[in-house]
């Protein structure tokens, strides 16, 4: 197969960078929610059940990132994106849907279903918007990755702090409708558009590649250890509980039994003790 030469545009340049802010905003989505899925008058999940809860998120991820070649090289990386796209805007229809009904049995199998669904997502998607990334910009790549990451990081930051802001003025499941819309929306545009990856001398296409695998994104790794560290004490990783409000400055705060070193913004992951 002939990879196509014809330099992307700026319009697909853009898109990728956007689609990295919306998976960095869906990806931290359920950790943000955690005051709310615990809570009694929230969800009332149990400490097993919350932790449960990331288990398909963290298998589906890893299996979405390990398929990624073989799935670029039969069915194009673009239709992979696709379909990223589509597994991160069903987790996070799921987990907004899931709210009028959030006191149910079915409420449960729901977020499961979501959680797997985003693992999914992020597994197919941050593996080929990277590869966009890189092979749009091959003579600055790692300026390309880093402004991704950036980007990406960026979105995980705004997740929490959305999440409390639209608690404290309407809903808090306005963040997962809002993600889910704007990845809906991120779909449409990157399906209009070629989205090809241009030929280069020093790397050649997934689609065309042998069988070699990238390795396994290291903000995944970041992200499951964040949620390991926090879950074996019990404590949720959000401040979005009712009556919520930003939170100032503090000189020292206890996380998993630690005492942070210095004073500054609580980390989004774990909440003041």
């Amino acid at each position: 197969m002939t990879v196509p030469t014809v330099p992307p545009r700026r319009a697909e340049v853009l898109t990728v960078y956007v689609i990295g802010l919306f998976q960095g905003l869906a990806l931290v989505a359920f950790p943000a929610a955690a005051t709310i899925l615990t809570s009694k008058t929230g969800y009332d999940l149990s400490k097993s059940q919350y932790g449960l809860l990331f288990i398909p998120q963290v298998a589906l991820a890893i299996a979405g990132s390990l398929a990624l070649p073989a799935l670029a090289r039969r069915f194009a990386l673009k239709r992979v994106l696709l379909a990223g796209l589509v597994a991160d805007a069903l987790a996070m229809g799921l987990l907004a849907g899931s709210d009028p009904i959030q006191t149910e049995s079915i409420a449960y199998p729901m977020l499961l279903v979501a959680t797997g669904a985003l693992g999914l997502g992020f597994g197919l998607t941050l593996g080929s918007i990277s590869t966009y990334a890189g092979a749009f910009m091959p003579a600055r790549r790692d300026v390309a990755l880093t402004a991704l990451n950036v980007l990406l990081g960026l979105g995980t930051a705004l997740s929490p702090f959305l999440i409390a802001l639209f608690t404290d003025v309407g809903e808090w499941w306005y963040l997962p409708l809002l993600a889910a819309g704007g990845l809906l929306v991120l779909v449409g545009v990157a399906a209009v558009q070629p989205m090809d990856l241009p030929a280069t001398p020093a790397r050649r296409a997934p689609s065309d590649a042998g069988g070699s695998r990238p390795g396994i994104p290291t903000l995944f790794w970041v992200f499951a250890a964040s949620e390991r560290r926090c879950s074996a004490t019990g404590e949720p990783r959000s401040w979005s509980a009712r009556g919520w409000r930003p939170p100032r400055p503090t000189t020292g705060w206890r996380c998993s039994g630690r005492r942070s070193r210095s004073a500054g913004w609580p980390s989004p992951w774990c909440p003041p003790g």
